[in-house]
């Protein structure tokens, strides 16, 4: 039994041992054994044992014991709330007792022979929100749990639920309980929705499909074959961007990209070299140009080249379409189906037709993949990064696709089906509540008094259905996608015109724009190439403006214009800040250019706080920024260190940390004696048990995506002052991401469950 004086080295070791046996492989029922085993002798509990979540039956299923009968593995279930393990799961809280049998969630189970144990301590096993299981410990004797037992427990818990897979620890084929038991995987929901279809395999790697043999003709025909194939490859990437735009500026980018890359005279020049040098047909001169163009992408260490993999072998399928290749790589039939790959790529992903396609499954990916962004602009449902999907699953199986929550069933139950059914209604009438909610109180009114809400748009494409949800003004006019759409720089002319047709739409409102936010994973394929091993924290935002003032000048002259012309009230804002010299040189340069325009009247010039240092500073920000945003996407990467995008640690990218918690409110409590205002702008603010917690620490000026609009809206009527206040005291006091999920979703339960689901 461990002692209040135990010694943090053993804390230290247990942990390091923990680490190394789930990092040890050999199955993960293997693991899960061996860490039972560790975690029982040396912390000296009688009894260690780990619970998953059966989330088709919303049970809590015992996946491994060291203590309790081993029989008993796989056959005890527990509602939630059922027991003091259930009472964990339902609350996704800790609970400690010394004597367990006085408590009045205590149930026994006979099977696991627990009747001569006294104290008991859980922990829940939960990641990115969602609940995974509950670690639990018992001991023999009454032990009072020391609070040192309970960090460590809840360390050991996010060691445990960073690695655990549900479906390979729950019953599933060939086990005595339920041998036809669904199993569920795993992955990054990127695409809402929910999708039902038998499985086909898609994207064979397309390294290894190459062109058939065919003969060579002569180098000039050659060189004219592979001339007209180009151009009709181009003609299809600027084909499919502009089918693409109305779904989002990120989705037709992509294919602007391909036809940049495919006009590109080096890439044409070294085919052509290859076809004269080695007399080979057109086919096979593309075929091997591209594949050691991608072969040393590959090698290389930069994250942006490798990046570029997927693009280039989409180059190469669609100029060997144009030679007249078949790759074999569409989707053939007339049913729906559920497409599961290794990868897919854009151009694969482009081309499923919508009305054939339930969902999309790959074992690769990550939220910004591009894979993702088409899926979301075409309303797929997509799930990604699901480990070993092709080995565990087979062509034919019947898949249910969740791209909310990350969950794959395969051969799902007639249970599991009719509770997605009932979600699905569910999130239906949860759409029309939301719609009676802000008839009976707004009033006609987007959100309540006193708290602003705006839309986030890229492109002119977007504006109709901002107009259609009733919103006024943009909060965020992200003018990097206009860029990304272009062959070469813009001229004023054309960028001039792009404003004034986003602030013609909103004359009677505002209109913020930040300013090009070039770098990190968004680069434009006219500009000089940023090669760098970290591109996140590298040249991008303000610091690639600063060095290039005709761009930030241009962007300035061009604003000013359009708002003149339209007359609409706009302001100007700057993306990354890191330092307040940065600011007045932005600001500086800024009036410079406006009073050589002849623009005396300036519009308000801020500044988008996303950066950690900013936030020890805010003090010397105010004098020369004339509001603020927050931009939590990049606040919350950068407070955390957590690449979004890299899969092995994506996990440990968590809002509800209460490091980002405090950030939030110093913002709001730091600026308040300034006046400046403040709002807020990413991912945090469209999300409703996101927005509620800015809510209660005292942000009032949302901008969202155009499909929460209503639901954010509603949020701010239901919610007041009262009771914010509280939950904010409340937020403060928390220790744990997990406590800070349990009280948003605890609150938003009781004043608007309706936007649970959403």
């Amino acid at each position: 039994m461990p002692t209040r004086e135990m010694e943090e080295s053993v804390y230290l070791q247990v942990l390091r041992d923990t680490a190394e046996a789930l990092a040890s492989g050999g199955g993960p029922r293997a693991t899960f054994d061996r860490t039972v085993e560790i975690l029982a002798r040396r912390l000296h509990f009688d009894v260690c044992s780990i619970y998953v979540f059966d989330p088709t039956r919303r049970e809590l299923v015992l996946a491994a014991t060291r203590g309790l009968a081993p029989a008993s593995v796989g056959r005890v279930r527990m509602k939630l709330g059922e027991g003091l393990t259930g009472h964990v799961g339902e609350t996704e809280r800790p609970v400690f007792v010394s004597e367990a049998r006085d408590d009045p969630h205590f149930k026994y189970f006979p099977e696991t022979g627990e009747e001569r144990f006294h104290s008991f301590g859980g922990v829940p096993l939960s990641r990115r929100g969602e609940l995974l299981g509950v670690l639990a410990v018992q001991t023999e004797r009454v032990h009072a749990f020391h609070t040192n037992d309970v960090f460590l427990l809840q360390a050991l818990a996010s060691q445990v639920a960073s690695i655990l897979d549900v479906s390979t620890l729950l019953p599933g084929e060939g086990d005595e309980e339920k041998p036809s038991a669904p199993v569920c995987l795993i992955g990054l929901g990127t695409s809402p929705g929910i999708g039902m279809a038998k499985a086909i395999v898609l994207g064979q790697d397309p390294m290894l499909l190459s062109p058939p043999a065919e003969l060579f003709s002569s180098v000039d025909e050659e060189k004219d074959r592979l001339a007209k194939a180009l151009e009709k490859a181009v003609e299809r990437a600027l084909s499919t961007a502009d089918r693409l735009v109305d779904g989002g500026a990120e989705a037709a980018a992509i294919f602007r990209a391909h036809a940049q890359i495919l006009r590109d005279p080096r890439l044409r020049s070294r085919i052509e070299e290859r076809i004269a040098s080695d007399r080979m047909p057109a086919s096979q001169a593309v075929d091997r140009v591209l594949r050691e163009t991608v072969e040393t992408f590959e090698a290389r260490e930069d994250p942006f080249l490798r990046d570029s993999v997927h693009d280039l072998l989409d180059v190469r399928m669609q100029i060997l379409t144009g030679l007249g290749v078949d790759l074999g790589v569409e989707v053939a039939g007339e049913e729906p189906v559920v497409v599961m790959a290794e990868f897919l790529t854009p151009a694969q992903t482009a081309s499923l037709d919508r009305s054939l396609v339930a969902g999309i499954v790959t074992e690769h990916g990550s939220e910004t993949s591009h894979a993702s962004i088409l899926a979301r602009s075409r309303g797929i449902p997509a799930v990604v990064a699901v480990p070993d999907l092709l080995s565990r699953v087979r062509r034919g199986d019947l898949l249910l696709v969740d791209g909310v929550n990350g969950f794959v069933f395969v051969n799902p139950d007639p249970d599991t089906i009719r509770h997605y059914e009932e979600r699905r209604l569910a999130e239906e009438a949860a759409a029309e509540k939301i719609r009676e909610e802000l008839a009976r109180v707004g009033g006609g009114r987007p959100a309540r008094d006193g708290f602003r809400l705006s839309v986030n748009l890229d492109l002119p494409a977007q504006v109709a259905p901002a107009r259609r949800v009733g919103a006024t003004s943009v909060g965020l006019l992200r003018t990097e996608f206009f860029y990304m759409r272009q062959r070469n720089w813009p001229t004023e002319e054309k960028l001039e015109g792009y404003f004034r047709r986003i602030f013609h739409a909103f004359r009677d409102g505002e209109v913020t724009v930040r300013l090009l936010d070039l770098g990190g994973e968004k680069n434009l394929p006219y500009a000089e190439p940023i090669r760098e091993p970290n591109p996140i924290l590298g040249f991008r935002s303000i610091r690639f403006l600063l060095e290039h003032p005709a761009v930030y000048r241009t962007q300035i002259r061009t604003i000013l214009a359009a708002a003149a012309a339209e007359r609409t009230a706009v302001r100007i804002m700057v993306p990354m800040i890191s330092a307040p010299w940065e600011m007045r040189a932005a600001r500086e340069l800024f009036v410079e250019t406006a009073l050589e325009g002849g623009h005396e009247l300036l519009p308000p010039f801020g500044m988008m706080i996303e950066v950690p240092s900013v936030l020890y500073e805010l003090e010397h920000y105010a004098p020369v920024s004339d509001f603020f945003s927050v931009g939590t996407n990049d606040l919350v990467q950068y407070l955390l260190a957590v690449d979004r995008d890299n899969e092995q640690v994506k996990n440990y990218y968590n809002p509800f940390q209460p490091a980002v918690v405090r950030a939030l409110v110093r913002i709001v409590d730091d600026l308040a004696p300034t006046g400046r205002p403040l709002a807020v702008c990413g991912e945090m603010a469209g999300r409703p048990l996101s927005a509620l917690a800015l809510l209660a620490l005292g942000y009032r000026d949302f901008s969202v995506r155009a499909r929460v609009f209503h639901a954010i809206g509603a949020l701010t009527f239901a919610a007041d002052d009262a009771f914010l206040a509280g939950l904010r005291a409340e937020l403060l006091r928390l220790d744990s991401d997990e406590a800070v999920a349990w009280a948003l979703r605890s609150a938003l339960r009781t004043v608007a469950p309706y936007l649970l689901g959403v």
